[in-house]
């Protein structure tokens, strides 16, 4: 990730310590959920677009789909399929929200519709992670250009991502209209 800038090679005692505060230190998952939650908290929900019904469950509204984006794609998750499928395998996940968690369409959906936000809320997201290191020592300062455009790559990782499996999964039959010029060796104009 380049989201941060490295300091000097240190010295063989120094690059020990670190090594031993990454063992100590490593970044905690609920911290950083932590930190996706205040970012979240802080975008104004008239601007979020629904995309499930307002008596939907607790997972398929705006700021906890929000949320769910943000966080995986700051752990490196970006495939929808990859996100619901965690979902479903998760108990505690099914039982809080009464088995009505997004599916990947959903997620995508979401994703397109809410672009600003999530970008928003993922730099945040992507800025604490980057502090964690500083904090660790392993860098020296937190670039924020190098954040936004890591969110932004991110964002179009995930895009990338679906539309491959997408296009992966889906079985193409050839249209009929170009069947019909194959069959009769013409090509039409337009």
């Amino acid at each position: 990730m380049t989201t941060v800038e490295s300091r000097p090679n240190p010295g063989p005692s120094a690059a020990r310590q670190i090594t031993e505060r990454q063992r100590v230190s490593p970044v905690d998952h609920r911290s950083l959920a932590k930190a996706v939650e205040a970012a979240v908290q802080a975008v104004d929900s008239s601007t979020l677009t629904a995309v499930a019904p307002v008596d939907a469950g607790l997972a398929l509204q705006p700021k906890a789909l929000l949320a769910l984006l943000a966080f995986s794609y700051a752990r490196q998750i970006y495939a929808s399929l990859d996100i619901e499928t965690s979902l479903r395998g998760d108990s505690n996940f099914r039982l809080l929200c009464r088995e009505q968690f997004p599916d990947a369409r959903i997620l995508r959906r979401f994703r397109r519709e809410n672009r600003k936000a999530l970008h928003t809320c993922l730099t945040a997201a992507l800025r604490f992670l980057a502090e964690q290191k500083v904090a660790q020592g392993l860098v020296t300062h937190v670039n924020e250009a190098h954040v936004t455009e890591e969110a932004n790559r991110r964002v179009i990782m995930a895009m990338f991502t679906d539309s491959s499996a997408a296009s992966k999964d889906q079985t193409r039959d050839t249209p009929v209209d170009l069947c019909y010029l194959f069959a009769n060796r013409r090509l039409r104009t337009h």
